[in-house]
């Protein structure tokens, strides 16, 4: 592979390798890994529909720095389909396990874009203490209808088609490529049938109607902004700026709500944030990891509310006014009392906006 970086000038020549392991219930996972074997690990998980390469032009640009794992996770990619079609989130949380413990990972970095986003939070949530960092790529608890809409009328159209029908269907869905960089996504999401079409690699049973997979969570959406609140270690939002998926709205309410929180928006992207535009992508990234790395995240908050550092402090000043002006011990004390209580609210409040109900 030879992709030229504009921002750097100079080419990139850095490959993957193709890995299959096991996850639960003995279902083969393909997933590609790229980077040196002793590289901070970072396990992405893809959105619907696609496959782990959708990370491609991200692995080019930080596989130097990094050990990455691609998942196709299951019915997705070169993965396994599910003989019962369970696609349930809880089924995918119980394959990420698996697939951390086979390759012997005591602590990951997880990057989930949509559907794999919600998975990645879902698996923080049930095992924390395996994730040092969560990378959200344009996904929220709330979605905005028009963009799921959008996604399934591109995937659940025709079944069997010519390569170049399917690619020119790309282009329409996602104008910001490049045909050469369309066709290259589509030989992934794509296999060849014996009668000379193409079809999705991507389990048949999703374009089937209601009923023929079980899919998504059975949590409510109050839930789920539980779910998003309590996530423990450091999060990014990285947001598209032209997403139709995730509203600038619920992105910033969520990184209000999250206790140790950044959100990002890349221009000059859609929901498919990686490949929209990979450089604003990885700068993202690698700006967020640094940050955690050389202690400069979480941000303190940029308006804190002074609060006296020594309330004993004030207490003397008060004191010494009190022996130069008569009655002065009355209204002495009870400034102190104020201001005492006064310092508390302040930070009832605080803790109170970070962690609002949905």
């Amino acid at each position: 592979m030879r992709r030229e970086t504009p921002a750097e000038g100079r080419i990139l020549t850095a490959t993957y390798r193709e890995r299959t392991t096991t996850a639960s219930g003995d279902l083969k996972l393909a997933y590609q890994e790229w980077g040196p074997d002793d590289g901070p690990v970072i396990l992405a998980l893809h959105g619907f529909g696609v496959s782990g390469h959708m990370f491609d032009e991200f692995g080019q640009r930080a596989s130097d720095r990094y050990r990455l794992i691609n998942l196709d996770q299951r019915g997705h990619g070169d993965s396994e389909w599910d003989p019962d079609g369970d696609y349930t989130r809880e089924s995918f949380v119980a394959d990420v396990e698996a697939v951390r413990q086979s390759l012997g990972f005591e602590q990951v970095i997880l990057m989930g874009h949509s559907m794999g986003g919600l998975n990645g939070v879902e698996y923080t949530f049930q095992h924390p203490e395996r994730v040092s960092a969560l990378i959200l790529v344009d996904v929220g608890p709330e979605a905005a209808k028009e963009g799921v809409d959008n996604i399934m009328r591109f995937t659940r159209g025709p079944d069997e088609l010519d390569f170049d029908e399917f690619v020119q269907n790309a282009m329409r869905f996602n104008t910001r490529r490049t045909e050469e960089n369309i066709r290259e996504r589509m030989r992934h999401r794509l296999r060849p049938l014996e009668n000379g079409k193409w079809t999705w690699k991507f389990d048949k049973r999703f374009r089937e109607g209601e009923g023929a997979v079980r899919s998504g969570s059975e949590i409510s959406g109050d839930e789920l902004w539980r779910r998003f609140r309590e996530l423990a270690p450091p999060v990014l939002l990285v947001r598209g700026g032209q997403s139709d998926i995730l509203s600038q709205e619920v992105a910033e309410r969520v990184v209000a709500e999250v206790a140790s929180a950044r959100l990002v928006v890349v221009p000059e992207a859609g929901h498919s944030v990686p490949g929209d535009n990979p450089d604003g992508f990885t700068a993202a990234i690698t700006e967020f990891l640094d940050d955690i790395d050389g202690g400069r995240f979480p941000e303190p908050p940029a308006n804190p509310i002074p609060i006296p550092d020594d309330i004993a402090e004030v207490r003397r000043g008060w004191r010494a006014r009190e022996r130069r002006v008569p009655g002065m011990a009355l209204i002495a004390g009870a400034a102190v009392a104020v201001a005492a209580v006064a310092a508390a609210a302040a930070v009832l409040f605080r803790r109170g906006r970070r962690g609002g109900g949905a």
